[in-house]
């Protein structure tokens, strides 16, 4: 068995990338180019351009406080011929240690080597330490052959991360449709190795586009109600504005040939009279009202026709709840061991404003054994790198000693400025129960709180922070 992109870089998640959007078939969707931050891996086309010309050994695994656990090997690859195992613990690459480094970092060393140059590689077996010199070889050169890697190169860009330790991971992508010029479609999938079950809510998943605005999330269930809202909207059932006045003028024709006595008088709408004799029955018979004659076999046609075309209405909205319902994101049941969920989920900005890039992509996810919520964090499209510097801040001022921790708790001042920049109160909730809190909750304060506009359930949290 080879080592493709998914096991060696998203260590053993095989997100299995869905069709392009089928809700969106009469066109391409635009799937928008993320950045990848730290602990997060790029994938399909753009990882395979970023990392075809690194270095790597054919190992997959995980980190640990105590070093790179080795979970697989790749069998006839470098490390397998040097003579890795899995299950060996990798303390140090070339004598740099790998204990307490994360998952993607430990591997750095190696990916940064070229074609043919040594990795020194220093591993424990069976409370044994051992040493082995393993030749590097280029992941485009390693995985030419290797269908998932083929398939990666062909995938639209995405970008993952591991959440609970290292037992589940997420992956997303990001697309915009002309077809839908107001909203975004976020492809999201979540991948459980070995963790307790866990119900991934996506009503905690959170896009803020460019200008700092929530973009509203539209569940099925709105989907289909706008659907069935269409259909009653176009429905006929025979109902049909009343027939026109009859015309004005009358035509009649005279049917006969023989001469005799016969007389007729006014024809009507202007028409002369004839007089004259005749031995033979001649008859004046009224020229049909073709004004009216056309609309009723049009009314006819119509009700045929709409008979039809309701019925086709109806099969064609089944049709299109269907085509909504296989893609969506399903998040009423928990992700198991060993499964891999995935779906679609529609963003719209609440108007016809299109949405501007950078995005910010924000999950937030229950780890089931601790109950703590773990949050990540993904960017896309044009300028999401000024995400990355923000985020990256953000982690700096969070590792800095007590007195700059202290400065970035969260205040009474900031959870207001949040809710006038229009942030929901789920977000903000959600930012508490994982932030350092400093708030003050006097009566006065709270006064204040409300004075602002901050909402009851917001102000609740803030009141119940653990370390306020």
């Amino acid at each position: 068995m080879r080592t493709s992109l998914s096991s060696v870089i998203v260590l053993g998640f095989a997100f299995a990338l869905l069709p392009v959007l089928s809700l969106q078939a009469q066109q391409e969707p635009t799937f928008l180019v993320p950045v990848e931050m730290k602990d997060q891996v790029l994938r399909g086309s753009v990882a395979v351009a970023q990392h075809e010309n690194e270095g790597m050994i054919g190992i997959n695994g995980k980190g640990t406080d105590a070093g790179y656990k080795v979970e697989t090997v790749t069998p006839g690859g470098p490390a397998s011929n040097a003579g890795i195992s899995s299950g060996d613990l990798i303390l140090s690459v070339d004598g740099v240690s790998l204990k307490s480094l994360s998952t993607t970092d430990a591997l750095k060393a190696i990916a940064r080597k070229k074609e043919g140059e040594t990795a020194n590689l220093m591993f424990v077996r069976n409370g044994e330490t051992k040493t082995a010199s393993v030749v590097v070889v280029l992941r485009k050169n390693f995985l030419k052959n290797d269908p998932s890697w083929q398939q990666e190169s062909k995938s639209p860009p995405g970008v993952s991360q591991l959440i609970f330790g290292g037992s589940a991971g997420v992956l997303a992508q990001l697309a915009e449709s002309e077809q839908y010029p107001s909203d975004v479609f976020l492809k999201v999938y979540v991948a459980s190795k070995d963790a307790v079950p866990f119900a991934p809510d996506d009503t905690k998943f959170f896009i803020l586009d460019g200008t700092g605005q929530q973009l509203r999330h539209v569940s099925l269930d709105e989907i289909k109600y706008g659907i069935q809202l269409q259909v009653a909207q176009n429905w006929k059932g025979g109902n049909y504005p009343p027939p026109p006045p009859p015309s004005p003028q009358r035509q009649y024709t005279i049917s006969g040939v023989q001469n005799g006595n016969y007389t007729i008088t006014d024809l009507g709408g202007g028409i002369g009279s004839v007089s004259g004799t005749s031995n033979s029955t001649y008859t004046v018979t009224q020229q049909p009202d073709y004004n009216q004659l056309g609309y009723s076999l049009g009314l006819a046609i119509r009700r045929y026709r709409d008979a039809k075309s309701d019925k086709k209405l109806i099969e064609q909205a089944k049709e299109a709840i269907a085509s909504w319902e296989g893609p969506y994101f399903k998040s009423q049941s928990p992700v198991v061991p060993g499964e891999n969920r995935g779906g679609v989920i529609m963003y719209w900005t609440g108007s016809s404003r299109r949405p501007q890039p950078p995005f910010r992509v924000v999950f937030f996810l229950t780890d089931p054994r601790s109950q703590k919520e773990e949050h990540v964090t993904l960017a896309f499209g044009p300028g999401a790198e000024r995400i990355k510097e923000e985020t990256a801040n953000q982690s700096a001022a969070i590792a800095t000693p007590s007195q700059a921790k202290a400065q970035v708790s969260l205040t009474n001042g900031d959870v207001i400025g949040l809710v006038k920049a229009g942030i929901s109160g789920e977000i903000i909730i959600a930012k508490i129960k994982i932030a350092s809190c400093s708030f003050e909750t006097s009566p006065t304060a709270l006064k204040e709180l409300k004075d602002a506009g901050v909402p009851d359930n917001v102000i609740l949290a803030m009141v119940q922070a653990p370390g306020n």
